[in-house]
């Protein structure tokens, strides 16, 4: 009898050991299955990064750089709005009480959209000189012409409820900005010094956002400090070469009596501008010159 309880004895201590072997194998199984998952994903992971359309939604959903940056400015002198727009003294006050003028548009080109800020002159009548507004636009993708009005100008006071006064308006499109003149009727001068009823819009320029577009308008940077020598200073002359990242466009209608000017910082061509720049060479002064 005794013989029996010692085999059940030794036989419940086995089975125990044997259950606590199990149940380590089994969580050692279970550890390495995990790791094996683990690496198996980390190998999927690194095999998705070298897919083009796994890099191109990596590229989707990183941070937007900016490209580009413009301002603009533009003026319109007396010319313009006598003979151009051949306004009456009862228009030009209006405008001068409640029209508000451009000082300038920024136009910050991100990857996927552009940001106009447009700073504004607005009528002496209001306590702030000035005004700012933020305007974001996302062009077609299909480059359907879709546009985005930056400011208006109420040429007249208003009439008939359904008539639309004449105005002028400074349009962003994706590769232009157009100051037009919706005129309804009105006598106009036209780009030939001639003068025909506006049935239709009139552009009174158009500035490329295209820089090769924009080469025949490139101009000398007012604010370029000049050299010694009364010339534009080598640092100066480098930064406005072809291939700055920096550049200055102007041009001016004489007939008309406008002139815009925009200064481009095109920020995708830095990198390559600040690493291929070379330092301006100086003369050595005459007291080292061997004689």
């Amino acid at each position: 009898m005794g013989i029996i309880w010692a085999a059940l004895g030794i036989g419940a201590i086995v089975a125990v050991i044997l259950f606590a072997l199990a149940q380590q194998w089994q969580r050692t199984l279970r550890e390495h299955s995990w790791a094996l998952r683990r690496l198996t994903d980390r190998i999927q992971d690194l095999e998705e990064m070298a897919d083009p359309r796994f890099r191109q939604r990596l590229s989707d959903s990183s941070p937007v750089p900016l490209e580009q940056v413009f301002t603009l400015s533009f003026r319109l002198d007396e010319r313009f709005w006598r003979n151009a727009l051949r306004l009456t003294e009862d228009d030009r006050r209006f405008i001068s009480e409640f029209g508000s003028f451009v000082g300038s548009v920024k136009l910050e080109r991100w990857r996927s959209h552009t940001v106009a800020t447009v700073t504004e002159v607005l009528p002496d009548r209001k306590a702030t000189g000035w005004q700012t507004r933020s305007l974001d636009f996302y062009p077609g993708l299909s480059g359907d012409g879709h546009a985005l009005t930056l400011w208006e100008l109420d040429l007249a006071r208003p009439g008939a409820a359904s008539e639309r006064p004449p105005s002028l308006e400074l349009v962003l499109r994706q590769e232009d900005i157009e100051l037009r003149g919706n005129l309804c009727g009105a006598s106009v001068q036209s780009n030939d010094d001639g003068s025909a009823p506006a049935e239709e819009d009139v552009v009174f320029f158009r500035v490329p956002l295209d820089t090769a577009e924009l080469a025949k308008f490139r101009s000398p940077d007012p604010l370029d400090s000049p050299s010694d020598n009364g010339g534009p200073s080598g640092a100066s002359e480098m930064a406005a070469g072809p291939d700055s990242w920096q550049a200055f466009y102007s041009d001016r209608n004489e007939n008309l009596g406008i002139e815009w000017q925009l200064s481009l910082r095109d920020l995708s061509r830095k990198s390559a501008w600040e690493r291929w720049k070379t330092l301006e060479y100086t003369a050595p002064p005459e007291a080292f010159k061997e004689s």
